[in-house]
Order: C-alpha cells, then sequence, then structure tokens
C-alpha cells in the first residue's frame, strides 16, 4: 500500500506547526480553568471560629486545638478568631504565643479576629467610647501577636438614626488611630441595629475618612435590609468577606442565600482578599459545613469568573 497520504517525513515547518497547534491547544483549557478558580480572581478562603461554636461552649474543643482541627479537617490554612470563647484571656501574652505556635505547627495563618465589648463604641456617651477603645487594645496586641492585621468591631446601638452615625463616625475614629500603630484595620460587620442597614453603615464609614477603617460584609446578617444590595453597599470598602452559611440542600445550595448572586456581587465589585467561611448550622459536623460552603464558593466563582 502506497504511504503518499501518510508521509513519514516531516519538514522542519511541519513540525514546528504541530508543535505550535498542540501548546495553544494544551494553554486554551488550562487558561479557562484558571479563569474561574479563586486564586485566578485575586481571593482566599479562611474559616471563622464561630463555626465551632456549640464545641467550644460544650468543651469538646479546646481552642488550642482549633488551627489543627481546621487544617487537617478542611485543607484551609488562613484563620479568623472570635474573642467570645476566649474573653479571659485578654491580655494574657503566653496564650496567645502558645496559639501560635500551635498555628505554625500546622502551617496556619491568622487573618482576623471578631471582637465584641461590653462598651458600645457607637454608644452616646463620649465616656463610653473611650472606655470601648480601651478595651479594644489587648485584642489589637493578641492579633498582633497572632500575625493578624484586623479586628472587627460592632456598631448597632440603638436611638436615633441620624445621631447615632455621628456616635460611630467619633467612636471608629478614635479606634481606628489607636490600632495604626499596631499595624491593624477596623472593619465593621452588618451585625444588628443600625449596622444591619447597608445605607446607613456604608455612609458611617464613607465619613470616617480612615485608611484603615473597612466594612465586613456578611451575607446573612441583614435582616429587615435587602441582603444582595446590603453587600454589593459594603463591597467599595470591605477588608473581608464573610461567607456565612446554615443549611444546604440535596444540590449543596445554601438555602437562607444565592451564593451564586453573591459570589458575583463580590466579583463584579473588584474586591481581592480573604472570604471567610462561618458554619453557623445545626444539621451537620461544622467540618463538613465549612467543605460544603467551601465547595459552593469555588463552584459560584467558577460560574461568573
Amino acid at each position: 500500500m502506497s504511504n503518499d497520504r501518510y508521509p513519514t517525513r516531516l519538514t522542519r515547518r511541519d513540525t514546528l506547526k504541530r508543535l505550535a497547534f498542540g501548546a495553544v491547544a494544551m494553554a486554551i483549557p488550562q487558561t479557562l480553568r484558571a479563569k474561574g478558580t479563586l486564586e485566578s480572581n485575586g481571593l482566599t478562603l479562611a474559616v471563622q471560629q464561630y463555626s465551632f461554636n456549640r464545641q467550644l461552649d460544650a468543651g469538646t474543643l479546646d481552642i488550642l486545638d482549633y488551627p489543627k482541627t481546621v487544617v487537617e479537617g478542611t485543607g484551609i490554612t488562613a484563620l479568623e478568631y472570635f474573642n467570645g470563647h476566649i474573653m479571659d484571656k485578654s491580655g494574657d501574652t503566653r496564650f496567645f504565643r502558645e496559639l501560635k505556635k500551635r498555628c505554625n505547627d500546622v502551617g496556619a495563618t491568622c487573618t482576623m479576629m471578631l471582637c465584641r465589648s461590653d462598651d458600645a463604641l457607637d454608644s452616646p456617651d463620649s465616656n463610653t467610647r473611650y472606655q470601648a477603645v480601651e478595651g479594644y487594645i489587648p485584642w489589637l496586641e493578641a492579633v498582633r501577636l497572632l500575625g493578624g492585621n484586623t479586628i472587627r468591631v460592632d456598631c448597632r446601638s440603638s436611638g436615633d438614626y441620624e445621631e447615632q452615625k455621628k456616635y460611630a463616625i467619633d467612636g471608629l475614629r478614635q479606634l481606628c488611630d489607636v490600632a495604626r500603630p499596631f499595624g491593624m484595620n477596623i472593619v465593621v460587620e452588618n451585625h444588628g441595629g443600625f449596622s444591619s442597614n447597608g445605607t446607613w453603615l456604608a455612609d458611617v464609614l464613607s465619613k470616617v475618612g480612615k485608611r484603615n477603617c473597612g466594612s465586613l460584609p456578611d451575607f446573612q446578617n441583614f435582616k429587615d435590609y435587602d441582603p444582595y444590595q446590603g453587600v454589593e453597599d459594603l463591597m467599595p470598602t470591605a477588608k473581608i468577606v464573610c461567607a456565612k452559611s446554615k443549611k444546604f440542600d440535596s444540590d449543596g445550595n445554601e438555602v437562607n442565600v444565592d451564593y451564586y448572586r453573591m459570589i458575583k456581587i463580590v466579583l463584579d465589585s473588584g474586591y481581592k482578599g480573604s472570604i471567610g467561611i462561618e458554619f453557623e448550622g445545626h444539621e451537620m459536623d461544622p467540618v463538613e459545613g465549612i467543605l460544603a460552603t467551601k465547595r459552593l464558593i469555588e463552584k459560584a466563582v467558577a460560574k461568573h469568573a
């Protein structure tokens, strides 16, 4: 049989053409896949300590084992903390050095800490605002020891809609000035009261006028305010995003909020940074809930990126 139709000898030009075509064919799908990843969109994942709230409260999980539990269970190495489980550790340098060592042992890093306070940062009383600022100083030091750079504070006092803006702005300005030498950012979450109104909180943050002040948009804390509009309101000042989840359907979708829509808002804003997973469900183990949230975020990014 003639070999004319199947030449065995290739010219140098033929070889180069084939090699070039093959390289392009391989590169195209890799590029397309890359565009739909968290990394290619400048996003990273973290786990919020509050995901283990019940276990920590019940004593079935020791806070010092939190880093190992997260890293070994989920593969996520960025950790967020919550001072509500360690209020008695305020100013305890030895404890936070040990916690940092536990993080180092498993390759974990700290990103931020949710901080609650008995003194309202947006109190109508100027002395209370001052006390609130002073009360956050040990937590600024704790986060610095852990290697993080952000604490979350609340602005959810009741009162007059416009008057409360003035108090929140004053309290935040004071705290941001104190936090600057620590190298810390101050973020406000939509976390009850007026802060769960996206318009109110966005206006407050725009008037604080401090580079180390921003928002922590939580997907599920808006109550009487449209959550999608709320996240959109807060993304221009977002320094961290909170992907809260509670329950999933059989297709792996969160039943309380449309994650595909939320992630599109995050991507469209141009945000680059950390998305903290905060699982608050009661029908599955926290590690499983975190992994389910991780998968959903990855799918949503892949769809919209």
